[in-house]
């Protein structure tokens, strides 16, 4: 982890494909389908930002996921075929990791729920959003950010 922070940040919009995943089992069928589906559109993965999106778990493991690229509108994630996701503009705790996903990505998510949020005085306000830089997320050098929308406790 490369500290913890709180930032605001503008809506945006993230268009992809969502599915209810057991443990994390179907993720990467999920981006392969993503990644397939807008290179059929003209659009390349490495030139758009990529953003995954984790929706709540239940007793059994089961959570929604969605696997996503940025885009300017919901007309645009229209146009591309996909699922469109307005999230608003607020404040967000935000976290750099390093390392394979999805370990990383949980160890993020680990710090701003069990340790960050709560001495910063904050709890989380919605899903928690990775953001993908580029790069190999297999790799132990891989980047990328861990957001969650926040309100005070």
């Amino acid at each position: 982890m490369i500290g913890a922070r709180v930032e605001h940040k503008d809506e945006f919009f993230i268009a992809g494909f969502r599915q209810t995943v057991k443990q994390g089992a179907g993720i990467g069928e999920l981006w392969k389908k993503l990644t397939d589906h807008v290179q059929k559109r003209g659009v390349t993965m490495p030139e758009v930002h990529s953003m995954g999106v984790i929706v709540g778990m239940n007793g059994a493991g089961e959570f929604d996921y969605m696997a996503g690229i940025l885009v300017e509108n919901l007309e645009t994630a229209q146009a591309l075929g996909l699922n469109a996701l307005k999230v608003d503009g607020g404040d967000f705790a935000v976290t750099t990791v390093q390392g394979a996903v999805p370990m990383s990505t949980m160890a993020g998510v680990d710090h701003l729920m069990g340790t960050f949020l709560p001495q910063a005085g904050f709890k989380a306000n919605g899903p928690v959003f990775e953001a993908y830089g580029p790069g190999d997320p297999s790799s132990q050098d891989f980047q990328m950010q861990v957001w969650v929308p926040v309100k005070p406790a």
